[in-house]
């Protein structure tokens, strides 16, 4: 019975909302982002369960740098991603003409697999975003969103440059709150058989 409700109501959001189905994503834009309302989307499946790990060990490292690099300047970078669509990419996003010089560089270096000595050489692929590393770090900081009504989790998505809060539901009012409060620094991400973790 409740599979069933929860599913009339992802029928109603979904013929209300007019959703845009991105194509290459598994992201569903229910409620698009407006001037003072935010985005909320739902993902039927994550995208970490569609992805091929063979080879990524030299991407890992490299985004460990990356990462570095970005906490190091958090006005001029923004938290680097791995892109897995095809073959693996290091997206090193900045934010400003400095952070964009900051970003371009080769990462480089050696470790040791299976006994033998590896090295890697990662060109990063450098993106102009919005938020910056302390922008959204700030906003993902805050305890206020997480004392949502239907919010369990909260933390920043690199790839979408943005905070997101997860929850299993959400109103216009919620919407309007965050933008309001953040701008275009958070998304809600819509699962409704989502819930705080319980201990047992």
């Amino acid at each position: 019975m409740r599979l069933k409700m929860i599913f009339a109501l992802f029928v109603v959001y979904a013929v209300t909302a007019a959703p845009l189905f991105l194509p290459g994503e598994w992201r569903v834009v229910v409620q698009p982002a407006t001037d003072d309302a935010v985005e909320v989307y739902y993902e039927a499946i994550p995208p970490v369960l569609l992805r091929s790990y063979e080879g990524i060990e030299p991407f890992n490292r490299a985004h460990e740098i990356a990462r570095l690099r970005a906490e190091t300047y958090p006005d001029d970078l923004a938290p680097p991603y791995i892109a897995h669509g095809g073959s693996y990419r290091l997206v090193a996003p900045y934010v400003t003409t400095r952070g964009r010089a900051l970003a371009s560089p080769v990462i480089s270096g050696a470790y040791r697999s299976e006994g033998k000595r590896v090295t890697y050489e990662i060109v990063p692929e450098v993106r102009p975003v919005a938020n910056s590393q302390a922008a959204l770090s700030r906003a993902a900081d805050g305890d206020w969103p997480i004392r949502e009504p239907g919010a369990f989790g909260t933390g920043i998505r690199a790839e979408l440059n943005r905070v997101v809060l997860e929850a299993n539901a959400f109103d216009q009012d919620l919407r309007r709150r965050l933008a309001d409060q953040f701008g275009g620094l958070i998304v809600v991400q819509w699962n409704p058989f989502g819930g705080r973790n319980r201990i047992m």
